[in-house]
């Protein structure tokens, strides 16, 4: 398939100029909530030239924003929801309809608002793929990124694997993943692992770029068949981009359907206008990733905009900023600003820049050498530009804020399509901006692009994906206290957070599984645990506390800090099976069901139970045996997710397996 972006869009991007600015075209939205009763109110930037705001709600999983729920004036600037609950989040849109003479236009904001939003325990599981250049040279930093993705909820899969083997076998490993373990969300990279090509298109609108572009997209879609038979074109001026059958480089421009994953990328490869070496460039990225997990950065929550091509004809591509800044830290936390200078001199969390670009440079915002003596005091970075979108050549500009001396974290190619990040003001991770923003068909969030320059294969997310907007800081001196067949008691020493208003404990049989929240909200700093199977056991201690942002304000959850201990609990439980009564629980994980099948050598009155980890039992029925098999569906989607077990007393005799909620 080709995707060709006509001339007049490749003269756009050398530059231009429109009737309107570049903030025209975003809705800038904040959210103050209410609790008895609870009510969310929005308020937005007045635009000019306004003729109407209408207004939109859904939930978050939502692929569709149904019927208008309000229509306001030009001269409104509020809307008051009072048909929200507590510990429930909701997303609006609001739109503005402008008319200006004979132009009209639209402009757009987006809020994931809520009033106390649930704490985020488990994010799921994470394929973590390692370049095996790193897994000796950087393995305290590896270990210790490992340690704080799986303190902030992640069961990690890890893969160190060559940098030579080929991107499909490097897929092979994820899919397989994907396969046999439940509930895998994201893929990071780490390293120079095969970098796919896919596709026969040109975002950045120059014909000497049109080919196949980088597409870690192809790690992504795991049920669509890519393919390598029909794209035949040679016309690019870079040979990475020519793409013909049987070469490797894959045919599809983009999908319709929805990738199964997150996926982003570290990779300092061919970076050499810095001085330090690869293996340097990724332990200072990593030790700063860790700093600002574990909130030792004083990050300033505001952010900065360098837009230097304005609302080109209504593409306006740092509407990225103007339209995410405003949720995200605040109406009057963000301002045009030079990106270079001021992030080398002074602290913003977000910052955007554009201008016509070079695989290098962009102009208005600088180069790549630029940043070799340039520190990135901020977080969360954008950049536009032509060309350097295809981030996978020598001194890449868009890979290069994450190799200054002090780095940004995170930097995408934000115009083509625009970016969505307004989730992580309630404690999403930037992955799952990456992932809707890659997915957005235009109709979900708009515009994607006016030139329907959406759900292609280029758009890639560089850094760590788990990254979160606020932090906490951690507990720290963790001591675990056991003796025979007592459990183990747990105690910290507590966060130096103020507004932490409690604990929360978690267990796992492996370190880097998935971990099961023991506890509800501790206002203590120990913990008891006296239930489970004997054995290894690693715990996690997380604070918590109640985080306000400009979109309302959530449970946030620390990075948990942990340790291990071999445990042995008291004899509550029996082995699962005896010689004339045994059962199984399917499927197992389970998310609204569990069959639960009893084999019984004789007819008898038995009890089945559901237990949390805790001992609380949520279901208890009395069942009369037949001899032989017996099969029961039990609803369970009521259930929080977490451990649990089933138990079944029966001619006393107690049998138990354990499973797991999703």
């Amino acid at each position: 398939m080709k995707q060709i972006i006509p001339l007049i869009l490749i003269l756009l991007l050398c530059g231009g100029a429109f009737a309107q600015t570049t903030e025209d075209y975003a809705v800038e939205l904040t959210a103050t909530i209410q609790t008895a009763p609870a009510k969310i109110s929005l308020k937005w930037k007045r635009l000019s030239d306004t003729t109407i705001y209408t207004i939109y709600k859904k939930n978050k999983s939502a692929l569709a924003w149904g019927a208008v729920i309000a229509t306001l004036s030009t001269t409104d600037s509020t809307y008051t929801d009072a048909g929200v609950i507590v510990d429930s989040a909701y997303e609006y849109q609001v739109v503005a309809d402008h008319h200006s003479g004979v132009t009209a236009w639209i402009a757009k904001g987006y809020i994931y608002a809520a009033v106390k939003n649930p704490a985020i325990h488990n994010r799921g599981a994470l394929v973590l793929m390692i370049d095996s250049t790193f897994t000796d040279s950087c393995r305290a930093d590896i270990h210790q990124l490992m340690k704080d993705l799986s303190g902030d909820g992640w069961q990690i899969l890890r893969h160190d694997v060559a940098r030579t083997l080929p991107d499909t076998a490097v897929k092979a490993l994820i899919t397989a993943d994907y396969s046999t373990t439940p509930n895998v969300k994201a893929l990071l990279i780490l390293g120079h692992v095969a970098v796919p090509y896919s596709g026969d298109q040109n975002p950045d609108g120059h014909p000497d770029h049109l080919g196949a572009w980088p597409a870690d997209a192809y790690y992504a879609y795991l049920s669509d068949t890519w393919t390598d038979v029909s794209v035949n074109d040679i016309s690019a001026g870079y040979t990475a981009n020519q793409n013909t059958p049987g070469d490797g480089k894959w045919d599809q421009v983009g999908w319709a359907s929805r990738s199964e994953l997150q996926v982003s990328r570290i990779d300092f490869y061919d970076m050499p206008a810095f001085s330090a070496t690869e293996v340097q460039l990724m332990r200072s990225y990593l030790a700063k990733d860790h700093r600002y997990k574990m909130d030792s950065l004083n990050i300033r929550h505001r952010g900065l905009i360098s837009d230097n091509f304005g609302a080109m004809s209504g593409e306006a591509f740092a509407t990225s900023g103007w339209r995410n800044f405003a949720p995200l830290m605040g109406i009057d936390s963000f301002s045009e600003l030079p990106f270079i200078p001021s992030l080398n001199t002074e602290s913003f969390q977000w910052a955007y820049g554009c201008g016509p670009g070079w695989f290098t440079s962009a102009g208005g915002i600088g180069t790549t050498t630029d940043f070799t003596t340039n520190n990135v005091n901020g977080i969360f970075t954008m950049l536009f530009g032509s060309y350097f979108g295809d981030w996978n050549v020598q001194n890449n500009f868009l890979r290069a804020p994450l190799c200054a001396n002090v780095p940004a974290l995170t930097c995408c190619w934000a115009g083509r399509p625009n970016w969505y990040f307004h989730h992580m003001a309630l404690g999403e991770n930037i992955g799952y901006s990456a992932w809707q923003s890659q997915n957005n068909d235009g109709n979900l969030y708009g515009p994607a692009n006016i030139y329907g320059i959406h759900q292609w294969v280029h758009i890639a997310l560089m850094g760590d994906l788990s990254l979160r907007t606020d932090y906490i800081k951690p507990v720290a001196n963790i001591i675990i206290t056991h003796t025979v067949n007592h459990g183990a008691n747990i105690t910290w020493s507590p966060s130096p957070d103020a507004a932490v208003i409690g604990y929360y404990v978690y267990r796992s049989d492996s370190e880097y599984d998935y971990y099961t929240k023991l506890s509800s909200l501790l206002t203590t700093t120990t913990f008891s645990d006296t239930v489970g199977y004997n054995g290894l056991k690693y715990y996690q201690v997380r604070p918590v506390k109640l985080q306000s942002t400009p979109s309302g304000n959530y449970y946030n959850l620390g990075v948990g800090v942990g340790d291990s201990a071999t445990v042995s609990f008291p004899p509550t439980y029996v082995p699962q099976e005896t010689q004339d009564l045994t059962f199984s629980v399917f499927p197992n994980p389970a998310g609204n069901y569990i069959n639960v099948g009893v084999n019984s050598a004789t007819s008898a009155s038995a009890t089945i139970s559901i237990i949390s980890i805790t001992g609380a039992a949520y279901y208890v029925a009395a069942k009369q045996l037949h001899a032989g098999q017996n099969n029961y569906t039990l609803q369970v989607s009521d259930l929080s997710s977490g451990m649990y077990f089933v138990k079944i007393n029966s001619r006393e005799k107690v049998v138990v397996a354990k499973w797991l909620k999703l």
